[in-house]
């Protein structure tokens, strides 16, 4: 619960006090300190790691708020459409490295963070994110992208390693990894969830 109470702060401390989104979550880019705490780092920003890559942020789709009506005490509802336009490209296509999958060409994080309405679908896609790291930090699990050519495709599962883990943490990893974004929890919730974990477990 510790571990993964840092991590959620990271990411909340990112978008609340930096005002920034890190846009690479994933368990490699978080070391840990001289008093054992995790600390978020590589900051370079220029491309997403597909297997903690929530499927809305492919590249393949476009999102629109609708604000809730004025006095109901609700978050945005988020629509997302298909992208059926012509190819279209927010990633530099000579970076070494990179393939021709969809979220090589189209950064849905580069072009979302330039719009000031789309921070709930920025966060709630980071908190995806979370979500998987979580996952493969508490089972130890790697995830195999031989064969996968979406970011839907990757399947989470608690029945290899996670035969010790608490079922109230698994429920809540699974809410944060829902597919569609509106019933996933704000980086907020994730924050306290895991707070009140690591108090009521001392880990």
């Amino acid at each position: 619960a510790r571990w993964c109470a840092d991590m959620a702060a990271a990411v909340a401390h990112t978008h609340g006090v930096a005002h920034t989104y890190h846009k690479d979550i994933k368990p490699n880019n978080f070391v840990i300190d001289d008093d054992d705490n995790l600390v978020l780092c590589d900051w370079e920003q220029s491309d997403v790691a597909f297997s903690t890559l929530a499927s809305e942020a492919d590249g393949t789709w476009d999102v629109a708020v609708t604000l809730a009506p004025r006095g109901l005490a609700t978050r945005p509802l988020l629509t997302y459409s298909k992208y059926a336009g012509p190819p279209r490209r927010s990633m530099e296509e000579d970076v070494v490295g990179f393939g021709d999958k969809s979220w090589h060409a189209w950064n849905a994080f580069r072009v979302w963070s330039e719009d000031s309405s789309l921070a709930l679908p920025l966060e709630l896609t980071e908190v995806f994110s979370l979500g998987r790291s979580m996952w493969m930090l508490l089972c130890q699990a790697k995830v195999d992208l031989d064969d996968v050519e979406r970011a839907g495709d990757i399947q989470t599962t608690w029945e290899n390693g996670g035969e010790d883990i608490p079922a109230a943490w698994k429920r809540f990893v699974d809410r944060c990894l829902v597919p569609d974004p509106n019933y996933r929890p704000d980086v907020l919730e994730v924050v306290d969830f895991w707070k009140r974990e690591r108090a009521i477990n001392h880990s």
